[in-house]
């Protein structure tokens, strides 16, 4: 195993930092609650947040629709999201 130093080499031994990160979007996912009372109960529900555009998705609800808009929001907002359109034209 070897180790890598930190930038400014000072201190041999220690591991570099990694690479800064940057939350660029979020995924919010309600799994909803079946149990108990009628009324008490609620579906699954989610929505896809872009940080870049403030774009904000319509709540999608119900177990197949919640999974099938898991699978696939990030992606398809990622083709048409106007801020990644400017940047990498």
């Amino acid at each position: 195993m070897t180790r890598t130093t930190a930038a400014g080499g000072s201190s041999p031994g220690r591991r570099a930092l990694a690479p800064r990160q940057t939350v660029v979007g979020a995924l919010f996912v309600d799994f909803g609650n079946d149990r108990g009372p009628k009324e008490e109960q609620r579906p699954p529900r989610a929505r896809y947040e872009c940080v870049r555009c403030n774009y904000r998705s319509e709540v999608v609800t119900g177990p197949a629709a919640v999974a099938a808009f898991n699978a696939t929001a990030a992606a398809a907002h990622r083709v048409v999201c106007p801020s990644l359109q400017e940047t990498h034209q």
